[in-house]
C-alpha cells in the first residue's frame, strides 16, 4: 500500500466523504460535546482502514468532473446512512417534547448542551440518556460496523439506485412518531386519568380552583411515573438501535 498511489489517496478522500455524512447526523457523533478534531481524527482513521483494506471498485473516477460526481454520491450515501440511526435520536427529543407538554414545562426552555438548540429539562435529560444508551449498548460501534459493510452494498463512487429507498424513507419517518408515542405513552394515560379526576372534583366543589391543584399533582405524579418508566424507554431505545444498522444499509440509495 502506497500512501503516495494516487488511486490510494482518490480511494481515502472518498472514503472520508461518506464517513463525515454519517457523522453530521449519527448521535452522539454529530453532538457538540464531541471535539471537532477528534470527529476528524475518527473520520481519517476509519477512511484510512476502508481505502487499505476494503476491495474497491476499479471504477473509480479518473477525471477531475467524475471526481465530484463521486463525492456527492459518497456524501448522499452517508447522510442517508447517518439519517437511518439519527431517527432514534428524533423519536427520542419528540417523546421529551410530548412529556413536557403533559407536564406542563414547555415554558421552562433551556439551551441543550449536546445539539445547541433550544429544548426543555425533560428533553434534554431523554436526549442524555438516549445518547448513555447508544455508547453503553455498543450501538456505536454497530454504527461503524455498518459504514465499513456498507462498501459490499455500494462501492465507492457507484451509484445503486435502489428503487424502494423513497418509501423505506417515507415508512421509517413515520416510526418516529410511534416510537415517541409509546415512550410517552405511560405520562399521556396518567395525564388523563389526572384531569378526569380534578374534572369530577371542579364539578363537586365549585369554588375549589382545581386547574391550578392539579399542576402540582401532574408535576409530582409525572415526574415519579417518568423514573418509574426509564427502564421501559431504555429498552425501547435498544429495541430501535439494534435495528438502526441493517436500516442504514437498506437505506443506501
Amino acid at each position: 500500500m502506497n500512501l503516495l498511489d494516487s488511486h490510494f489517496l482518490l480511494a481515502w478522500f472518498l472514503a472520508a466523504i461518506r464517513a463525515t455524512g454519517i457523522f453530521l447526523l449519527a448521535p452522539v457523533f454529530s453532538g457538540r460535546a464531541v471535539p471537532t478534531p477528534l470527529k476528524a481524527v475518527l473520520t481519517v482513521f476509519l477512511a484510512y482502514i476502508v481505502a487499505g483494506t476494503i476491495p474497491l471498485s476499479k471504477e473509480l473516477p479518473q477525471s477531475m468532473g467524475g471526481a465530484v460526481v463521486a463525492m456527492v454520491l459518497e456524501l448522499g450515501v452517508g447522510l442517508f446512512m447517518g439519517w437511518a440511526v439519527r431517527l432514534v435520536a428524533y423519536a427520542v427529543d419528540f417523546a421529551g417534547q410530548v412529556i413536557s407538554m403533559e407536564l406542563g414545562f414547555t415554558m421552562g426552555q433551556q439551551l441543550d448542551p449536546f445539539t445547541g438548540s433550544s429544548s426543555n429539562a425533560v428533553g434534554s435529560l431523554l436526549f442524555a440518556f438516549g445518547s448513555l444508551v447508544f455508547l453503553s449498548t455498543g450501538a456505536h460501534q454497530t454504527v461503524i460496523m455498518a459504514f465499513l459493510k456498507s462498501y459490499s452494498l455500494a462501492p465507492m463512487g457507484a451509484f445503486r439506485g435502489a428503487p424502494n429507498a423513497g418509501a423505506l424513507m417515507v415508512t421509517s419517518t413515520g416510526k418516529i412518531f410511534y416510537i415517541a408515542l409509546q415512550m410517552a405513552a405511560p405520562l399521556i394515560s396518567v395525564n388523563f386519568v389526572i384531569s378526569l379526576v380534578f374534572s369530577i372534583l371542579g364539578k363537586a366543589a365549585p369554588s375549589m380552583n382545581v386547574f391550578a391543584e392539579s399542576f402540582a399533582v401532574r408535576i409530582v405524579v409525572g415526574l415519579l411515573l417518568l423514573g418509574l418508566t426509564l427502564g421501559l424507554t431504555a429498552q425501547l431505545i435498544m429495541d430501535h438501535l439494534l435495528e438502526a444498522p441493517g436500516l442504514m444499509l437498506r437505506m443506501i440509495p
